[in-house]
């Protein structure tokens, strides 16, 4: 599933757009570099790992860590302030959206089965069919 994201959002960026990165750390804070599976972040952030006011989109896929991706993971990235984060379930065939962080929580919540269709809020015109990396 990582690398077909990574392949959807690849043949989708425009010159310096967006970078893409997998499994590469982010600062979160001074204390925290979590990993995520996918994130669109700034293109001119170079020679440093991006920071929250820098990111446009963070995936985790999730199978046995599901729990923690939408517990202490998510509350993370909500204090933080990542704008968007897509925590996609395996397990349950679906993917649940985040949008809006505000003091640890998200406002907004989509939850889209493998039939739905989803769009990056920085990039309204990327527009994906879940069921190709959800199969």
């Amino acid at each position: 599933m990582v690398d077909s994201l990574n392949l959807l959002f690849a043949n989708r960026v425009a010159k310096d757009r967006y970078r893409i990165g997998i499994q590469n750390p982010i600062s979160l804070d001074s204390y925290s570099e979590p990993q995520p599976d996918v994130v669109l972040y700034d293109s001119s952030v170079l020679g440093r790992h991006p920071r929250p006011n820098e990111i446009f989109l963070l995936a985790e896929v999730a199978d046995t860590s599901l729990s923690y991706d939408l517990g202490p993971k998510l509350e993370a990235y909500a204090r933080a302030g990542i704008r968007e984060v897509w925590v996609i379930d395996a397990i349950r065939r679906r993917m649940l959206v985040h949008r809006q962080p505000d003091q640890g929580h998200y406002q907004t919540r989509l939850e889209l089965a493998v039939d739905g269709m989803v769009t990056v809020d920085a990039f309204p015109d990327i527009t994906l069919p879940v069921n190709t990396f959800l199969r």
